[in-house]
C-alpha cells in the first residue's frame, strides 16, 4: 500500500439508494456469481488463481450488458470488484456471505472495516442491500471512485473483516490478489467480446 489508508481512499460510499443503472450492474454481477460451477473455465468466466482457502475468477460479460469483474470465493464468502458497464461510471467492491444480515430494503449503515494491509479498524459507512441472488440474504457494497486505481492498490494477500453493531458479519482472507489484478486489467483493456448465443 502506498499509504496507510490507500485501500479505504478508493471507496466512495453510496449516500443514497444506487441509481437504477448501478443496481442493474450489481444484479447482473450477483446473478452470474451464483450460477454454475465457477471453479473451472466456463463461458466468459475463468479461474485465475487457486490457493488453499479459495480462488479468484475473472468474468467478462460486457457483450451481454454486464462488465468485467474479479471475485474471490472462499467457501460461501465472496469479495468481488465490479467494473462499470457501458454508459455508467458505477464500480463497486461487493461482499456477500451467509453472516450478512438479511434486509428488505437497501440503506446506508455504519460499520467497522478491518484490513490487514494497513492493520487498522476504521469506521465506515457501507450500503447494506438485499442479495437478489439469494432469497433472504444481504450484501454489503462500496462504490469505488476508480476501478483502475482500486486494482492498482489491491494487496496480494489481504484479510478483511466487516462488523455491524459490534458483531462480525463478514470475513475473508485472500491470496493471489496480484493475479486477480492482472486478469482484471487485461479484461478492462480487451476489446468487447462477441455476444453469446445464449440469452
Amino acid at each position: 500500500m502506498k499509504s496507510r489508508s490507500a485501500w479505504i481512499t478508493t471507496l466512495c460510499v453510496a449516500l443514497a439508494s444506487p441509481a437504477a443503472h448501478a443496481q442493474s450492474t450489481l444484479d447482473k454481477y450477483l446473478k452470474r456469481s451464483t450460477q454454475g460451477d465457477a471453479s473451472t473455465t466456463t463461458g466468459n468466466a475463468k479461474k485465475v488463481f487457486e490457493g488453499s482457502s479459495g480462488f479468484w475468477r475473472v468474468d467478462d460479460n460486457r457483450a451481454a450488458g454486464g462488465s468485467c469483474s474479479v471475485t474471490y470465493e472462499a467457501g460461501p464468502n465472496k469479495a468481488g470488484y465490479v467494473a462499470p458497464t457501458s454508459g455508467s461510471d458505477a464500480a463497486f467492491i461487493v461482499f456477500s456471505g451467509p453472516a450478512i444480515p438479511p434486509t428488505k430494503a437497501g440503506r446506508n449503515r455504519k460499520m467497522t472495516l478491518y484490513t490487514s494491509s494497513n492493520g487498522e479498524t476504521q469506521a465506515v459507512e457501507a450500503f447494506h442491500a438485499p442479495n437478489t441472488a439469494e432469497n433472504g440474504g444481504g450484501i454489503i457494497f462500496f462504490r469505488l471512485t476508480d476501478i483502475e486505481a482500486a486494482m492498482a492498490d489491491i494487496s496480494d494477500a489481504e484479510d478483511i473483516v466487516v462488523s455491524l453493531d459490534k458483531a462480525e458479519i463478514f470475513a475473508i482472507a485472500w491470496q493471489g490478489g496480484h493475479k486477480a489484478r492482472a486478469a482484471m486489467q487485461e479484461c478492462l483493456r480487451a476489446s468487447l467480446p462477441a455476444a453469446s448465443a445464449k440469452p
